[in-house]
């Protein structure tokens, strides 16, 4: 099966605004985990987020930024989009 990847309106914006070297990384993570949203592997680095509900969300790390998703039938829903600083937490964003 394969996915498609949304990305919310937040996190269109944040990638919009990222230099292309950053945007190219992060949309070649994008089309990779289209593949599949769920497994972890390498350039795909997939975890499912603490204490959320249904659908579970997940988090895919791409370096210092993160996103976070879910999935319903064969989309991919992006929510957000941000740069994780060494330090800060999930729920500030």
């Amino acid at each position: 099966m394969t996915y498609t990847a949304m990305l919310s309106p937040a996190a269109r914006k944040c990638l919009d605004g990222l230099d292309n070297k950053r945007a190219k990384n992060i949309k070649k993570h994008l089309k990779e985990l289209e593949k599949d949203p769920f497994k972890p592997r390498a350039g795909c680095d997939i975890d499912i987020v603490a204490g959320s509900d249904r659908p579970p969300m997940y988090r895919l790390r791409i370096g210092e930024f993160r996103v976070t998703y879910f999935v319903e039938g064969n989309e991919i829903y992006v929510t957000e989009l941000f740069l994780k600083r060494r330090g800060s937490a999930y729920k500030e964003h």
